[in-house]
């Protein structure tokens, strides 16, 4: 068998082991899409209402989102639906007050439930010696519910219990003028409490078991809806049961199918803007004159021909120069002793700390040593450190340098 038969064998079974691994790989494995949830971007990751603004715009009604309810700076045409998703902590009373007439002139407003309330226990003392205390007296407790948010209490309304869904997936709720029940999937909602007080004219409550999920104030010529929740309105829960549905009834509670709202404006939050935004917004054209006179000097400064010349350094004059000024002065005061006196003093100081012994010695052993140390004359020494120079200036300033550098040197 010659070469090239002997090759040709080898690339038919090399090829014969692929083909079978390929057919068994295929055999043994499928191709399968598998859905992978991304997670919300831009505008849906910071409104939790985009796909409510959706539906309704798919719908035919006109929709607006606000970012905060500090954009709420004029209230729109009464034939517009006004949704408050967040909790209304930043309102003013003014803004509160504005909203209230509002819907009074036939206005249509959705809110949600605060569920900021507190409890106040007020408990009546009673004489533990009174024969006519009955024993269920003794611990007489009333429980007051007040809500924190102004609205609410103009609706004599606070929040509740959790609604319980029996672990059930969803329940079907009925609301007025719907002829079929809604069904809506089981989340986290607190019931809306009435007050004793509350005005049940005009009012329509949608129920969970025995919980007030929902309920429709008439005030005036508006209505003003109060929902627990509009979790089941939001970017995620949306497209589950009857939900868009439901929001579809309550954004049409005041209208019929023929007849929608003008529009729907949307407000999902209620956070202060920034400085900036805040400066942006009422003095733009400063901060612009002030951006173009900032880039005008950068430019203006950045600009240089040639290189840059080093800066001179300070000339510094010697230590001796000082000392033969203030000799020269102290001399003309007829101050020579006090100059002559504080030097020879700061001497002996710097020697009693820098030769021990150097005080119990003698002036004569003082100079012998100081004359080693600084190749003087002795007699010159002792001059220095105990004679009187009193003779002429420059003699007195001579003296006042050696003291010095004497010194500094030992």
């Amino acid at each position: 068998m010659n070469d090239s038969v002997r090759k040709a064998l080898i690339a038919i079974v090399v090829l014969s082991l692929i083909a079978l691994m390929i057919y068994g790989f295929l055999k043994t494995h499928e191709y399968v899409e598998e859905p992978v949830i991304q997670p919300l971007q831009g505008e849906a990751a910071k409104n939790p209402l985009y796909a409510s603004r959706l539906f309704l715009k798919g719908m035919g009604i006109p929709a607006t989102s606000l970012d905060s309810l500090q954009s709420l700076t004029e209230l729109p045409d009464t034939n517009t639906v006004l949704v408050i998703e967040s909790k209304r902590e930043t309102l003013s009373e003014e803004q509160q007050s504005r909203l209230i007439d509002w819907v009074g002139n036939g206005g249509h407003l959705i809110l949600t439930l605060v569920p900021d309330w507190s409890y106040y226990y007020q408990t009546e003392e009673v004489d533990a010696d009174d024969n006519d205390t009955q024993a269920s007296q003794d611990s007489n407790e009333q429980e007051l519910l007040t809500s924190d948010d102004p609205i609410q209490q103009v609706l004599r309304i606070h929040s509740g219990e959790a609604i319980a869904f029996h672990e059930k997936k969803s329940v079907k709720i009925q609301l007025a003028g719907v002829d079929h029940p809604l069904e809506i999937g089981s989340n986290y909602y607190e019931a809306i409490a009435l007050d004793k007080d509350h005005s049940r004219e005009g009012l329509e409550q949608v129920k969970i078991g025995n919980d007030l999920f929902i309920i429709r104030q008439q005030r005036g010529d508006g209505l003003i809806t109060v929902v627990s929740d509009l979790a089941f309105a939001d970017n995620y829960n949306l497209q589950d049961y009857d939900h868009a549905e439901l929001f579809w009834h309550l954004i049409h509670g005041k209208h019929t199918a023929l007849s929608q709202p003008a529009g729907v404006w949307l407000i999902h939050s209620d956070e202060m803007p920034n400085l900036l935004a805040i400066i942006w917004r009422h003095f733009w054209a400063v901060m612009l004159m002030l951006a173009a006179l900032f880039i005008i000097w950068v430019l203006r400064v950045s600009r240089r021909f040639g290189p840059m010349i080093p800066k001179a350094s300070e000339d510094r004059r010697n230590l001796l120069e000082h000392i033969d000024a203030s000799g020269e002065y102290y001399w003309k005061q007829q101050q020579q002793q006090i100059l002559l006196d504080s030097s020879r003093q700061a001497l002996q100081q710097r020697l009693q700390q820098r030769i021990p012994g150097w005080q119990a010695m003698t002036d004569k052993a003082q100079a012998t040593l100081l004359a080693k140390r600084t190749q003087l004359s002795e007699s010159h020494i002792t001059l220095l450190l105990n004679g009187d120079i009193t003779r002429n200036a420059h003699e007195f300033t001579e003296t006042i340098k050696q003291l010095e550098q004497i010194r500094t040197k030992v």
